[in-house]
């Protein structure tokens, strides 16, 4: 019977360290779901699929500025300056993507993570905006800072 306590104990310890990602307001999910551009600001949707779902927070920035840490199945959205943006997903190895921006426009990465022996590496990539509204459709959003 202890043996089966302690179990039972240790595994209520490893549930309670799961990461979920904070929950914001809906109203901010749903205005970033409208995919509006903003006139002077480059708009980058992060995005994250469920794919990876024992691998936890991930730190993206964008120019040297930390915008966040994804989790699975979660997306950021970040107004930029306009011009040459440089995306990077700290894993091991740090995996980086560079785009060039518009006033105006909107851009979709892919933010792919992937478990490897004793490491975990990430690719991005760009994507559509039919691609990036497939995962947005279960996906939560993440607070930009």
């Amino acid at each position: 019977m202890k043996l089966r306590e302690a179990l039972t104990i240790a595994a209520l310890l490893l549930a309670g360290c799961a990461a979920t990602p904070p929950s914001p307001a809906p109203e901010a999910d749903a205005d970033a779901r409208l995919f509006k551009p903003v006139a002077d600001k480059a708009v980058i949707y992060i995005l994250r699929d469920r794919g990876d779902f024992f691998i936890g927070p991930v730190r993206v920035t964008v120019d040297g500025k930390d915008v966040g840490e994804t989790e699975p199945n979660t997306y950021l959205r970040v107004e930029t300056e306009p011009g040459m943006k440089r995306v990077m997903s700290y894993t091991n190895p740090p995996a980086m993507l560079e785009l060039k921006t518009q006033p105006g426009g909107l851009y979709y990465v892919w933010q792919d993570i992937t478990a490897e022996r004793l490491r975990e590496h990430s690719a991005l990539r760009a994507v559509d905006r039919d691609t990036a509204r497939m995962v947005l459709t279960t996906a939560t959003i993440i607070p930009a800072k």
